[in-house]
């Protein structure tokens, strides 16, 4: 009910400043209509405070969210053409071993970087799993195809350069996929005798949160996550990342898109693929100019949606405590971001 009144609110304010011939309305005005924020003191943001609050437990059991407030010296533009281009891979704190782009369309060169040898437990644990999965078992996400590949890929031992070129060919296959038909090319995961789309795990997600999905409809529809099932409208910058996930290693592709609407953007951070840990993510920007106590800067809004397979198990103070250890990754990764925006990097 709480999540109705919330998007009616939105409906209710925009049809309002219409009808009075108001101007557009301030950003601070539209953040706390849409999001859990009813308190917004940009010029404490601008100073460097961040604003965060655990997602509302959702009826979805694989889901949780997450949304923070936080304001850069930069820009509205070059904010947001910094976030899709972010690399946090220079950053050891976020346990990101690597990071790289991706040509359009995406060949195999892209993948040569990738690189098993680091020495880093995390990494260990990943080769390992993949060393053991079978065509018939596996704690990868794969579909029974990539088992099977993966099986007569691998020796049954770390093999580290055969490890790394059976990786790139999946992630060759699955980013081309992505690249050619969007969401649409994403294969489901076959874990434990179910399948599950990570389409399908954030459209669940983003139809629980109605305001904000609301909020960002003009790029949700042009990237495929809401209206119908078109072809994607943005070209996004395509991604491979190799990090530390709740203590495993695991590889995710992703795709960051940014779309201009009128004085403000909207970014969408899109894992189409992940290894394993959990099934897909996405993270949700918007970017407003602001001035305030004497300063002007970005205000960025932010809203995080994750999918994990133990998410299901867990209720009530268990999954509460899973929000606030995800705050804390998702605002050092923000302090991360503020850092590099106050000394020019």
């Amino acid at each position: 009910m709480r999540r109705l009144v919330g998007f009616f609110s939105v409906v209710l304010s925009f049809a309002l400043s219409q009808a009075a011939g108001a101007g557009p309305p301030n950003p601070v005005e539209i953040i706390k209509n849409f999001s859990d924020f009813q308190q917004i003191d940009v010029v404490r943001l601008l100073n460097g405070d961040i604003l965060s609050e655990r997602g509302s437990l959702m009826d979805f059991p694989n889901g949780i969210s997450a949304q923070t407030c936080f304001a850069v010296p930069l820009s509205a533009e070059e904010a947001a053409k910094r976030l899709q281009l972010w690399d946090p891979s220079p950053h050891a704190e976020l346990k990101v071993y690597a990071f790289h782009p991706l040509h359009m369309p995406c060949e195999l060169a892209d993948f040569q970087p990738l690189d098993f040898n680091n020495g880093q437990k995390p990494v260990r644990w990943l080769v390992a799993k993949m060393v053991a999965s079978t065509p018939e078992k596996s704690e990868l996400n794969l579909t029974r195809d990539e088992a099977r590949e993966f099986a007569g890929c691998l020796p049954k031992r770390a093999d580290l350069p055969k490890v790394s070129g059976c990786w790139a060919g999946l992630l060759l296959s699955r980013a081309s996929a992505f690249q050619q038909r969007g969401l649409a090319g994403v294969l489901p995961y076959e874990v434990a005798g179910e399948s599950v789309s990570p389409a399908e795990q954030l459209r669940t997600m983003l139809r629980e949160q109605l305001a904000v999905s609301h909020e960002f409809l003009p790029i949700l529809k042009k990237i495929g996550l809401a209206g119908n099932a078109a072809e994607p409208s943005l070209t996004p910058f395509y991604y491979w990342s190799l990090f530390d996930a709740d203590y495993h290693g695991t590889m995710s592709l992703g795709a960051v898109y940014l779309l201009a609407v009128g004085d403000h953007f909207q970014l969408v951070d899109l894992e189409y693929y992940v290894s394993g840990n959990y099934y897909t993510s996405a993270t949700l920007y918007e970017v407003w100019p602001v001035q305030a106590g004497g300063k002007s800067g970005a205000l960025v809004w932010r809203g995080d949606f994750f999918a994990a397979p133990m998410l299901r198990f867990t209720k009530g103070t268990e999954r509460i405590a899973y929000g606030v250890l995800m705050l804390q990754d998702i605002k050092k990764e923000i302090r991360c971001i503020e850092d590099e925006a106050k000394t020019g990097r």
